[in-house]
Parts: structure tokens; C-alpha cells; sequence
């Protein structure tokens, strides 16, 4: 009898529609809620993802998994609650958990650990202390969306599980260690990262958007031409980078697209045609890697009064000196595009924080410029190594995106997109700390009134040691404001036309975030976990209204 051995995922959910995806040990149907699908092969793996339509709208819709017309999910004697799926409310109110950075590793010590205490504690799961509390809540207090920018695995740090499984295995003999080398590994990679009985229940019941990020590769991925032509000299980049890639699309882009977009989706549709899906997955896979390959993988979806815009801030990006970009033209017009509407709320989110502190934001400015020869073309090679030496890859360090992107929010607030909405916000992951930003426009440009703000949440479950944290928060400081304002004062570069400024102070540990909005206002909370591994607990350290 086929078994569920990765799910299931509530992925997609709109206002009569949801999709639910599952990996399962050998071909057969999927049914869910009596709309069934047939598994498709990819490298010996099988998969398949339910598209449930008409739905009602004023009632849940508990759910199991049939395979092959059997029961398979929830097994007997289920400990939790059946899952369900709730579809988005249609009042105007929403709760959006979010966050990033989540590496998976054992929930007990020494992983629960912090750094100083051993080398490979990552702290305690926020995301599974989030499923804990939710399991003693009422279901109306429970989120109606998750959304997770970046790092759902950390394919360049694996744990000693994964080491162990895939210790016999040799996919490169002088490749690196302790990494993900090839697409087998990154399923195992997966199937660890989602196999906790706790989030493996929250997930098949909160409907959940992805976005990757460098550490599903390699923590230093697309953040300079000079790194990645090194790499691609190796024997062992081309089937890493490829089987990460494949994996992503699978086991987390798939999700992100409605009923609607999955038939429209050309790879997808020859998947489902062909039954093996190897070819056509590898081959998407080929065309996001090379340097003038187009990035498919941004996302657009409506919740409720809110539209949800999430950029792949990774995958697409020109690496060119002189022409650097985040996304690639094309890429970056089916966003602006999708700007376009009639909506309450803009929610704007990257793995990458668009807006670092003012120091930062200059100092990878200025070593952008300076890689393009703003200091000699002697000194070219410098801007190179302190970006490469840094990970100096945020939206700073890509002018001309930053500079499209400045340009987007004044049309956004002026009107000039349609409608201008009660709010934009924008939502980052990637740096292992937390805190709210004020945004506004220049002088000169005349506002409707939309509210502007910047949220950074990272990470779900990987807290910096004592030496990050204090690294992180120099950061923050007036004193690297005055040196970065200083070097960026020796190029080229202008100053920023859109203002910021924190309205909290930055926070670590590990956290997890909630956008509410009811009745026409708008807050966030920013939560840490405390307490001890056996019984985390959650603790507010930011609760700002926004609107």
C-alpha cells in the first residue's frame, strides 16, 4: 500500500480553492476531498499536488490523503487535530505569520543549544513552539496564512541525521563535505526539514507561501560573477546547483501557484503529461542557472483585502560588473505588473531586507561601486573581495534595482500603479535579527495617504552567536551610518530618494512574526522563544500599529 513520506502541505488557498501537495513512496492517486491527481515521477521520487475547487466559503473543510482510493493520512491514532483546510476570510481581516531562516536539527540538546555552547546549536524551532501554542489555542486564533522567505533548509550546513543517511553515498569524490551534493540528497534534506511531528500538522493545515534563498545552495550563491565563475570550474557545482534547484521547484514553488496558474504553467502541464518529470524539471533548472536565464519564481497571490508580492531575489540575478540586477527585466515587469489591482494592502516581501540601517545600505553601495571601477579600475578587484569577504549581496549592492524598486513605491503611494492602497509593507528575511522601519517618500512627491513600512523577521530557527549579535548591532549604529555616508561620498552614488527609520530596536534570538489587520487597522508582533527546550514558550519583543 503506497504511504505519504514527505506532506501533506496546504499550500495554495483563495476563496473557494486550495491545493494540497504530498510526496509519496511509490506512483499512485492522490485524493483529497474527492479531487484526486496521479503521482508524477522526478529521479525516482513521486509527487503530486491536489487542486480542490468549489469549495464553501462559510465553513472549514477537514481533510484526509487517499492513495490509491485508501486511506493513508492522518494515520490511525492520530495525535492531532484533523487537518483542515479554512479559506481566506473575506471581512477584510487577516493574520500572516512569517519569517525565514529555519535550519532543521534535532529538537533536544545540545541543537537546542546556543553557538557559544556548542558548535552546532541552532536554539529552539520558533516555528514548532508556534505549532505547540497553536494546538492549545482555539482554531479562530489560529493564523490564516504562513509565509516563510528563504532558507527552509540549509543546504551548505547539514545536520548529523542527514550526514548518517547519506554517509555511503559519493557523488563527487573531491567535492565539499556535509553539504547537499545532488537532487537525492536535497529530498532527504526536505523530508528532515518537514518531518517533525509538530510542523508537520501546522503545515498541513495553514496554508503556507515559500520563497528560497542563498543557504538552499550555498550562503555566498549569485552574490558576485567572480565567485560563481569559480565554482563553476569545479566537478561538483553543475549537479548541486541543478538538483537544488529542481528540488526548490518541487518541493516549494509548485505550492505557490492557485489551480489557475498550475494549468497555465507550462513545465508543470508537460509533468503531469508525461508522468516522468525528470527532463522537464532539469531542463528549467539549466535555464535559471545560466547568466541570461529568466527566473520564473516570483509569486503574486490575493489574501483576502491584501495582495502578497514575493520576489525571487536569488535565482535571477546579472552579476555583471556595470550591470548588475536583483531580477532580470523581464522578471521585474511581471511584478510591477502584478502591482497593478484594486486592494487594500500592498504586502511586498524579499528574502533579502530591501532597507538595511543607513550604513549598511551605503557601505554595499559603495562596494558596488567601487567593483565598477569608481575607485580606478586597479582598485576594481577590491569592491569584488568585500563583497565576496562580507556577503554583501542585499538590494544596496544592486543600484539599479534598488533604484527601480524607490521608483515602484513613489508610483505605489502617488497613485500612479491604480488605487493607492491604506499601506504597503515590506517584509525581509535573511539576517538573524528583527526590527520595524518607517518608510516615507521624498518632499517633492505628492502622497495619497498610504503608510509605509519595513518588517524584518529572521530567523525561524537560527540564532547568531555572541559575536554576530554584536556585529549585527554595530550595524545599526550612527558610527557606521557616518562611515558608509563617508565611503559613499567617494562615487558616484546618490543618495537614497526614499527616507527610513527604525521605530524599534533590533531584537535576536529566534522569532517569528504576525501582520494583523482588522477592522481597517494594521499591526505587528514580533515574537522570541524562551523558556526551555522541553516547554518553549513565546515572548512579544516588538508590537507596533502600523495603520
Amino acid at each position: 500500500m503506497p504511504e505519504v513520506r514527505v506532506g501533506p502541505l496546504l499550500r495554495h488557498v483563495g476563496e473557494t480553492d486550495a491545493t494540497i501537495w504530498v510526496e509519496t513512496d511509490i506512483p499512485c492517486e492522490v485524493e483529497v476531498l474527492g479531487h484526486r491527481a496521479d503521482t508524477f515521477e522526478v529521479e525516482g521520487h513521486h509527487f503530486a499536488i491536489v487542486c480542490v475547487t468549489s469549495l464553501d466559503p462559510d465553513r472549514e473543510h477537514p481533510y484526509e490523503v487517499r492513495l490509491d482510493g485508501q486511506k493513508a493520512w492522518p494515520p490511525s491514532g492520530y495525535e492531532f487535530p484533523q487537518p483542515r483546510v479554512r479559506l481566506m476570510p473575506r471581512d477584510g481581516s487577516l493574520r500572516l505569520l512569517f519569517g525565514s531562516c529555519r535550519a532543521s536539527s534535532p529538537h533536544h540538546p545540545p541543537y537546542t543549544y546556543q553557538h557559544w555552547w556548542h558548535p552546532k546549536g541552532q536554539g529552539i524551532d520558533v516555528l514548532r513552539t508556534y505549532g505547540m501554542r497553536m494546538l492549545r489555542q482555539p482554531s479562530a486564533l489560529w493564523p490564516d496564512a504562513l509565509l516563510m522567505m528563504g532558507d527552509q533548509l540549509y543546504a551548505d550546513q547539514v545536520n548529523d541525521t542527514i550526514r548518517d543517511l547519506v554517509a555511503d553515498r559519493e557523488v563527487h569524490a573531491d567535492g565539499p563535505v556535509e553539504v547537499l551534493e545532488d537532487f537525492e540528497e536535497y529530498c532527504i534534506g526536505y523530508w528532515d526539514a518537514w518531518r517533525d511531528p509538530v510542523v508537520r500538522w501546522m503545515l498541513s493545515t495553514v496554508p503556507t507561501s515559500m520563497m528560497f534563498d542563498d543557504h538552499e545552495i550555498n550562503d555566498k550563491w549569485n552574490t558576485s560573477l567572480a565567485w560563481l565563475q569559480e565554482k563553476r570550474q569545479t566537478d561538483w557545482y553543475q549537479t548541486r546547483i541543478i538538483g537544488g534547484l529542481m528540488a526548490y521547484w518541487i518541493y516549494q514553488h509548485l505550492g505557490n501557484m492557485s489551480p489557475d496558474e498550475l494549468a497555465k504553467d507550462q513545465t508543470f502541464q508537460r509533468v503531469v503529461e508525461t508522468r516522468d518529470g525528470t527532463e522537464a524539471v532539469r531542463e528549467l533548472a539549466r535555464m535559471a542557472e545560466k547568466d541570461d536565464g529568466v527566473s520564473h519564481f516570483s509569486m503574486c497571490r490575493d489574501l483576502g483585502s491584501a495582495r502578497l508580492i514575493v520576489v525571487d531575489a536569488r535565482s535571477g540575478r546579472q552579476l555583471q560588473p556595470g550591470r548588475r540586477r536583483i531580477t532580470t527585466d523581464e522578471e521585474w515587469d511581471w511584478i510591477t505588473a502584478n502591482v497593478d489591482g484594486n486592494y487594500d494592502h500592498l504586502l511586498f516581501a524579499s528574502s533579502l531586507p530591501i532597507l538595511l540601517p543607513y550604513g549598511m545600505h551605503h557601505i554595499e553601495a559603495w562596494s558596488e561601486a567601487v567593483g565598477d571601477g569608481a575607485w580606478g579600475r586597479r582598485l576594481s578587484g577590491l569592491g569584488e573581495k568585500v563583497r565576496i569577504g562580507a556577503n554583501l549581496d542585499h538590494w544596496a549592492c544592486f543600484q539599479d534595482s534598488y533604484r527601480r524598486f524607490e521608483d515602484l513605491v513613489i508610483d505605489v503611494v502617488s497613485g500612479k500603479r491604480g488605487p493607492a492602497p491604506d499601506s504597503m509593507v515590506l517584509f525581509g528575511g535573511d539576517v538573524h535579527h528583527c526590527w520595524v522601519t518607517e518608510v516615507e517618500a521624498p518632499d517633492d512627491v505628492a502622497g495619497l495617504g498610504t503608510k509605509v513600512w519595513q518588517v524584518v523577521c529572521s530567523g525561524l530557527r537560527k540564532e547568531p552567536s555572541a559575536v554576530e549579535r554584536v556585529v549585527l548591532r554595530v550595524g545599526h549604529t550612527g558610527f557606521v551610518e557616518a562611515v558608509g555616508k563617508a565611503l559613499v561620498r567617494t562615487t558616484k552614488v546618490g543618495m537614497p530618494r526614499l527616507r527610513w527609520r527604525p521605530v524599534t530596536m533590533p531584537h535576536f534570538r529566534n522569532q517569528i512574526g504576525t501582520l494583523e489587520i482588522v477592522g481597517g487597522e494594521m499591526g505587528v508582533r514580533i515574537e522570541k522563544v524562551t523558556g526551555g527546550w522541553r516547554k518553549p514558550q513565546l515572548t512579544t519583543v516588538i508590537e507596533h500599529k502600523l495603520l
